[in-house]
């Protein structure tokens, strides 16, 4: 329930079943005036609902967003009729998407709201006085009254008109980060008392992100950065300026335990590191609202985490991630209900700006160079961030990956962002044997397709001739044992249409060998990359 006051404005026309009102002001708001709205919202659960209960505001562990809250000026298309069903029998289009890439209209607002962009704050919260309240932006006051405490926060830089609030019997565990140039960060975990165990695993991850894209991207816009614990009722982290609210359920009472770090995915660091790179990626930068709009904070904030992990526990392990992304991608495309459409048209669909971004911007990386990919976001960066319309969109950010990476890799750049590319290639019938000088000669069958394909799965194939990784191994990759010393040999090799055959020389016998064995491109199957070697004897 919410009453609202619009200072020179009065209630026109009401529709109480979608909450949905229209003022009219008495004079016309001239370019730069200010006028107050003021409101009031009333946020509770009356009864015991049969689903869906109200778990946003509870007794430990309250986490609101403001537009749960807060009211949205303008019309708002989330609030529209969503289900394809109802709108065919209202004769209405079946889907609401969102503009072509090709509307330069649409670069005239972000994909988070309408009525506003970069803004400051002050917040006031109230709460029980035996708990830690949280909001953006730095401690005006923390004060006790009549048994509530009440803290007052102030933005001291640019943020977007999205934010949480949070509340709860918090422990804290705090460190601090310095930039290159001296800049102190302070960092915390707010977490409850019986939830220890990753608290230090999240302040490192939180230091080599934060070292890692302010050295590679740009400098971090905030002094402090706060990772938040919320209850178990959702699973999901979510990042808002300087704040990250984190599910206990994803990062809190998983036990990740670093002597197995060959065997399981580092997932507390993995999700940390994204969510510090949406301090970037949408808290710096946000895209306009049509296709390709989270490429620029969803794909990014992907790529900027593999960085983190590739950092830490190498490109061999890196397999793990990518695998679980591949997977992943070629599940979801399969019940795709529209369209499936390249990444740089993305309409906010998982499997292709998360996972397919993954891959593609991981190769992309391994193909041109890292510094050339970095060079292109700092760069976007440079023209867009903190700056209101008009807001950029995946194609800015092709144009200048495509000046900083040169003519010589367009078809690559088109083939990751701008097609749906698949690629079918497969090992087998790897032989080894021992040369006089005691090395190990394998060589193996490799089958190569590529093919292109449409939104509805048609597919189309087309000549391959592209340099893929082959390798040897100790020890098949992903599986138990498996570490850096068990690669023999890592090396790239031109793979074309059709049956060839691959020749490596290693020092040790090898058990296993594989073209892209560490699946960096979107492979139908990539069970078969890898196959087991015989060894002949002498």
């Amino acid at each position: 329930m919410q009453t609202l006051e619009l200072e020179g404005g009065a209630l026109k026309q009401e529709y109480a079943r979608f909450n949905y009102r229209i003022y009219e002001l008495a004079t016309p708001m001239q370019p730069g005036e200010r006028r107050q709205l003021r409101f009031e919202t009333l946020l509770e659960e009356r009864g015991f609902p049969n689903d869906n209960p109200l778990t946003r505001i509870v007794e430990n562990g309250t986490f609101l967003n403001n537009y749960e809250i807060a009211p949205t000026i303008g019309m708002d298309r989330d609030g529209l009729l969503q289900d394809r069903a109802k709108r065919r029998k209202h004769g209405l289009p079946p889907e609401l998407r969102p503009a072509k890439l090709e509307d330069e209209a649409a670069n005239e607002f972000h994909y988070l709201r309408r009525d506003s962009d970069w803004v400051t704050a002050e917040l006031t919260l109230t709460t029980d006085i035996d708990q830690t309240p949280i909001a953006p932006g730095y401690t005006v006051s923390d004060t006790v009254r009549d048994g509530r405490r009440t803290l007052v926060t102030r933005t001291d830089a640019p943020i977007m008109h999205f934010f949480s609030i949070q509340s709860a019997r918090y422990a804290q565990k705090k460190d601090t980060w310095r930039d290159r140039d001296g800049k102190t960060v302070e960092l915390a975990v707010y977490y409850h008392p019986e939830h220890e165990h990753n608290v230090q695993h999240m302040l490192d991850a939180m230091k080599r992100s934060l070292e890692i894209f302010s050295e590679r991207f740009s400098p971090f816009q905030f002094h402090q950065l706060r990772i938040l614990e919320f209850p178990a009722y959702e699973s999901f982290a979510q990042s808002f300026a300087n704040t990250v609210p984190y599910s206990e359920r994803i990062g809190f009472i998983q036990n990740y335990d670093e002597q197995r770090s060959d065997e399981m995915i580092d997932l507390v660091t993995y999700v940390t590191a994204h969510e510090v790179a949406h301090q970037w990626w949408a808290h710096q930068i946000i895209g306009a609202y049509k296709q390709g709009m989270t490429l620029l904070s969803e794909t990014l904030a992907q790529y900027s985490a593999l960085l983190v992990m590739e950092a830490l526990y190498g490109p061999e392990q890196i397999r793990k991630f990518l695998k679980g992304e591949l997977d992943g991608h070629l599940r979801s495309r399969g019940g795709e209900i529209l369209e499936e459409l390249p990444l740089v048209r993305v309409e906010n669909q998982p499997y292709i700006h998360y996972q397919k971004g993954s891959l593609a911007m991981y190769w992309l990386k391994e193909v041109v160079g890292e510094e050339v990919v970095n060079r292109a976001l700092h760069r976007l960066l440079e023209q867009f961030a903190f700056k209101p319309a008009p807001y950029p969109s995946s194609t800015d950010f092709l144009r200048l990956l495509r000046e900083e990476a040169g003519p010589e890799h367009d078809q690559l750049i088109a083939d990751l962002f701008e097609r749906i590319t698949l690629y079918d290639v497969r090992a087998s019938d790897a032989r080894a044997r021992r040369l006089p000088d005691g090395r190990y000669e394998v060589a193996f069958k490799v089958h190569g397709r590529k093919l292109y394909a449409d939104g509805q799965g048609r597919e189309t194939e087309v000549p391959l001739d592209e340099l893929f990784d082959v390798g040897a191994f100790a020890v098949e990759p992903g599986k138990k044992g498996y570490t850096r010393e068990a690669v023999l040999l890592m090396q790239r090799q031109p793979i074309k249409s059709g049956e060839q055959v691959v020749t490596l020389v290693v020092d040790k016998p090898p058990r296993f060998v594989g073209v892209d064995p560490y699946n960096k491109r979107i492979d139908r199957n990539s069970d078969d990359n890898l196959t087991p070697v015989t060894m002949e004897t002498e």
